[in-house]
């Protein structure tokens, strides 16, 4: 039942995206995942579309800090201000991506 559900998940996003925007931001999500870098969390964020499922942003960047209105994943850096470096998915009542950013995270 799960493997049906993310199978049609993925096609569904392979419809809306198209298969290069899905091969690109699979692949920058796997990059992130594996090195935690500015320009493939950055091209992440930059592909995402808005409106998208939380777990579309968690199948291509893995588990988040999840703060319950949003998802965040931080770089191994920090920012002028000594804040920590990050992408920030904020999530709308219906529990779709309806803001996303990447910057300091100061708090």
């Amino acid at each position: 039942m799960i493997m049906k559900k993310l199978t049609n998940y993925l096609i569904v996003t392979f419809l809306i995206l198209g298969c290069k925007s899905v091969n690109d931001i699979t692949k920058y999500g796997q990059h992130y995942q594996k090195h935690q870098d500015y320009e493939s969390l950055s091209k992440v964020v930059e592909l995402t579309p808005l409106d998208a499922d939380t777990s579309f942003v968690k199948n291509i960047l893995g588990d988040p800090i999840d703060m319950g209105f949003d998802y965040r994943y931080l770089l191994d850096s920090t920012g002028p201000k000594g804040c920590a470096v990050g992408a920030v998915f904020h999530i709308n009542e219906n529990g779709k991506i309806d803001q996303k950013w990447i910057d300091e995270i100061c708090e």
